[in-house]
């Protein structure tokens, strides 16, 4: 589906648009709606380091470095 948006400006009531050729003779839906006032810059973090410390368990951080090799011994061992 091929769509064009634009925001232009109203005046006196109307809005200009030139559509492609794609779109001379067929029928089309025209939805209209007020753009956003202002646009929130997204804060970029370069990093997730630390962002699911709150659901650390100190107890377990010493097994993580056999977590692994254990977990996949036990999914892949022939019983």
């Amino acid at each position: 589906m091929e769509a064009i948006r634009q925001i232009q400006t109203v005046e006196n009531g109307t809005v200009h648009i030139q559509l492609p050729e794609l779109f001379w003779g067929r029928e089309v839906e025209i939805i209209v709606l007020p753009a956003p006032q202002s646009i929130q810059p997204v804060k970029s973090s370069h990093s997730l380091r630390g962002c699911l410390k709150q659901y650390a368990q100190p107890d377990l951080i010493a097994q993580e470095p056999d977590a692994w090799p254990v977990t996949a011994s036990e999914k892949h061992e022939p019983r």
